[in-house]
């Protein structure tokens, strides 16, 4: 049997067929121009866009451990006061320091193009805000008293002058600048943000039964309620989460009904701690909360 070599095997895959009549590229053509400052466009929104979601993650996860935080409150220890002024600090400091970066991204630049890079992040920290509003016993805030919130005006500092210039001359030439920057409180976001309060509210019913606090049970299903009323009114919000979280919402209040419905029929026997109506744990009760 004959065998014939396969001179096409000592090819390099990856080497390429040499054209002789490979013409230079023009570099100062102005269409390759142009597509080099769009490719320079394109990768900074895409790094910017990746900071924000950085950012966001961050918001993301300080905002879970406030809400652990405030769920901590216990009538028994009187921890309250504590908790809230602890709470508020760290809520103050993630305005200050995560959406303040947020809002320098965005300077300048439609907000719009980067609302999906920090949405989660704004939910989150919505319902953490709400939250922490709510156990304050004060109004929850409107998105429009958020959006003022999100406003930061800091000054510029000076660039570095010249050495040959003498400092006094640096000190007239040099005027310090104000300027303003914005992150945008989308009124869908904020919505989608007290749709997630919703949730703790039900926790805070579920959990108050277990400490035997049964007034706390019928406030926050009253709540609930109300709010249940108010999502149901909303007609124009066109966005596919809405309708996931009303239907969450409808759930919690749910829940909150049943605790109401045995403490009112069974009374103190129904604020067993550990136990909840149906003699289930309270761990299986409340979707794994903790």
């Amino acid at each position: 049997m004959s065998f014939k070599p396969n001179h096409n095997r000592s090819r390099n895959k990856n080497s390429k067929p040499h054209n002789k009549d490979a013409v230079p590229v023009d570099e100062s053509n102005p269409v390759i121009i142009a597509f080099k400052q769009y490719a320079l466009e394109l990768d900074d929104k895409h790094d910017r866009y990746e900071r924000i979601v950085k950012l966001s993650r961050d918001t993301t996860i300080e905002s879970k451990r406030i809400i652990f935080l405030l769920h901590t409150i216990d009538p028994n220890k009187n921890n309250k006061e504590k908790i809230l002024l602890e709470a508020k600090t760290r809520l103050d400091n993630l305005i200050s320091n995560k959406f303040f970066e947020v809002a320098k991204e965005l300077e300048n630049r439609d907000p719009y193009q980067y609302m999906r890079a920090y949405c989660a992040g704004l939910q989150e920290f919505i319902e953490a805000y709400t939250y922490y509003e709510y156990l304050n016993e004060s109004e929850l805030s409107d998105w429009i008293v958020l959006q003022g919130r999100m406003k930061f005006t800091f000054t510029l500092e000076p660039k570095e002058s010249d050495e040959s210039i003498e400092p006094k001359e640096v000190d007239e030439c040099i005027e310090k600048v104000e300027k303003t920057v914005e992150c945008l409180v989308d009124p869908t976001e904020y919505i989608l943000g007290l749709g997630d309060l919703t949730g703790e509210l039900m926790r805070r019913c579920i959990n108050s039964l277990g400490s035997g606090d049964t007034n706390t049970c019928q406030d926050s299903c009253k709540v609930l309620q109300n709010f249940y009323k108010g999502f149901l009114g909303l007609h124009s919000v066109r966005n596919r989460e809405f309708g996931r979280k009303l239907y969450t919402l409808h759930q919690s209040v749910i829940k909150a009904e049943h605790v109401c419905y045995n403490v009112k029929v069974r009374g103190g026997e129904a604020a067993r701690r550990g136990t909840m109506a149906d003699d289930k744990p309270a761990d299986d009760f409340d979707e794994g909360f903790f």
